[in-house]
Formats: structure tokens, sequence, C-alpha cells
């Protein structure tokens, strides 16, 4: 099976600072695959180059074993590498519909004005699939962060994202909004979408990935299977050095 998409010996270099250093990862369709490490280890400059923000200093990015020069976060999101952000890129005085297709509104026959009701029907009818209780019609700074996120994921659903990139998705949400969004990254992975997830809840990790990258003071430290390590093992990947005192 090919990589959804692969960081190939990329490296970046910003004046004075080497943000990564050789790094080679391969990201599979149907996984979640957690992409771990401390706070400057490199993980938001290696997603800013896999979705199109910043371009590598060395090596390359493949979309499906084919290489790709992404210029602007636009061409990452044409070719379905989406993000969703930490701070939500939802726009409050806009509807749910209209953040779902914002950028992409579907056009009347002569081009010129939005189809509202197409756009509405579709975005109902992803939510519903998704079985959350949000309209399309609802305007978006009345929803709660959670339902926020769900419409950012409907988001993703809508334009057929194959690679989705999950940065800190639980850091404001309740227990049982995790759930909601645990189920929904399932069904993803069920349908082949390729799941970039980084947290720093390592139970999380735990409970809803299939293998985890550690990436350290820019560079590449290990890859391994969830199902083949343990909490200990990926800290002392993230720190250099066993954790004796690791509860």
């Amino acid at each position: 099976m090919k990589p959804s998409i692969s960081a190939v010996h990329i490296s970046k270099r910003f004046p004075g600072v080497v943000a990564l250093s050789d790094i080679s990862i391969d990201f599979y369709p149907g996984e979640v695959h957690a992409l771990l490490g401390e706070n400057g280890a490199g993980k938001s400059t290696l997603i800013k180059i896999l979705s199109g923000v910043y371009t590598p200093t060395e090596g390359q990015v493949q979309l499906g074993g084919e290489p790709v020069c992404f210029e602007t976060p636009r061409q990452a999101l044409d070719a379905g590498i989406a993000v969703i952000h930490q701070e939500l890129s939802i726009a409050n005085d806009l509807t749910v519909a209209e953040n779902i297709f914002l950028g992409l509104e579907p056009r009347s026959k002569n081009g010129v004005f939005v189809d509202r009701k197409r756009m509405n029907d579709e975005a109902q009818r992803v939510l519903d699939m998704m079985r959350v209780s949000i309209r399309a019609t609802d305007v978006a700074r009345d929803l709660t962060a959670a339902q926020q996120q769900m419409a950012e994921i409907a988001k993703v659903i809508i334009h057929n994202a194959r690679v989705v990139v999950m940065d800190e998705p639980t850091s404001s949400l309740s227990e049982h909004e995790i759930s909601a969004l645990f189920t929904q990254i399932r069904t993803l992975r069920e349908q082949g979408v390729a799941i970039i997830y980084i947290s720093h809840r390592l139970k999380e990790i735990f409970e809803i990935c299939d293998c985890a990258t550690v990436l350290r003071d820019g560079c590449f430290v290990t890859s391994r299977r969830i199902a083949g390590t343990t909490e200990k093992e990926l800290v002392a990947s993230m720190v250099g050095r066993e954790m004796k005192d690791y509860y």
C-alpha cells in the first residue's frame, strides 16, 4: 500500500535555526498516526510543510508516492490535505454551511450567484450523516467549541480530504465531546483517510492512534506501532532519557 503522504528527507532551516533535519515519515490511508514531541521538536514546522505553509529547504513531500510542491495552503487543500488547527478557523458571523463551503461555494447555473439551497442541503446531508445536532443554517457564533470542531470535520468530508491533520483537537473538549470526536475519527479512518494526530495527552494516543512518530530537536527519533509500545517508552523517546519515575 502506498502512503497517502510522505515526508522524504525533509530539512527546514531558518536564519540561525535548524527546525527540521532529514525527516522521513510515511502516513498511510486508514491509519491514525500520532506525531509526538516536546515544544520545539519540529511538529508544527513539519505540518506547515505538508500543508503548504512552508517549503522545505531540502527534501520533498510526496502525495501517493508522487513528488508535489505546494506553494500555498490552498494548493495543499485542493490536493486533499486538510488541517484542523487548535484555534479553529471558524468565521463566527457566517452560518455552518457558509463556513463549510467558504471559498468553494456552489454556484447557480449562470455562475453568478451562490446556490444557497444546494449549499445548505449538502452541508445538512453531511451533518446528518455525522449524527451531530447541528443545522446547516446555524450561525457559527452560537455553537459550542465541540460543535465548531464538528463543523470543521464536516468541511473535511465535503472536500474529500485524503489527509487530515488534527492539532491538539481535544484541548477544549469535555470527556463526552472527546468520545464524539473519536467516533468521527474512527469513521474517517474506516473511509481510508490518513489522519495525523498531534496531542500531548498520551492516554488519547493509546486510545485512538495506530502508530506514533516521535521528533526531538528537529530530528526523527522513532516510529512505533501503538500496540507494541508503552507510554513510558514514548515519553523517554520525547525527552531523550529513561523516565524512571514515570507513572
